[in-house]
Parts: C-alpha cells; structure tokens; sequence
C-alpha cells in the first residue's frame, strides 16, 4: 500500500459533509439575502406600512370631497352658506352688511 492511500480515503470521506455544508450554506445566504430572503420581506413589510398610510390619507380626502360635493346637492344646499362663500369669493357685500375689520397685530408699512 501507498502511503498516500489514508489521505485519499479521508477525503472520499469528507466529500459528502463538504458537499451537503456548501449546499446548507448557499441555501441559508439566500433565505436571508436573496431575492424572497428575510431582507427583501421586511424591505416589503416597510413599503407595506407605508402604501397602506397613503391608502388611509387618500380615503379620507376621498371622503371629504364627497363630504362637500353632496352638501352642493340642490336638496342638502344651505342658501346661507351658500352667500356667505360667494360673498368671500368674490369680495363683494350688500348696502345693509356691517363689516368688522379684523387687525392681526402686525403693522404693514
């Protein structure tokens, strides 16, 4: 026998658990960094969060303008309100209003 024969039969041996080590490394780097690993989850989870907090603010601007399209229905439509918005639009007012002038403390040269 040759003395290189143990050496050779050591790594036949440790072929196997070598292989089957790299494979479990490989798959273990990949659940974590890959593509659908932990990091592109949580990444995901994140963007989740943060479309679902868009979907929220968007819902309820939603509701508001349909908040203020049904108070312009004819049967909800307030004539009082309805002079006083088109009378601050346009900055007009009647002979008979009494406007207060409102000073807010800064004096404008």
């Amino acid at each position: 026998m040759s003395s290189s024969a143990p050496v050779i039969r050591r790594f036949r041996q440790a072929i196997a658990p070598v292989f089957a080590f790299t494979v479990m490394v490989y798959f273990i780097f990949h659940s974590i960094e890959g593509d659908r690993g932990l990091l592109a989850y949580w990444s995901m989870q994140d963007r989740v969060g943060e479309i679902v907090k868009l979907r929220d603010d968007i819902k309820s601007r939603r509701e508001l303008l349909e908040q203020r399209v049904k108070a312009l229905r004819p049967g909800s439509l307030d004539p009082d309100l309805l002079d006083e918005r088109a009378r601050t639009m346009l900055d007009m007012a009647n002979r008979d209003d009494v406007i207060i002038f409102h000073h807010n403390g800064y004096d404008h040269p």
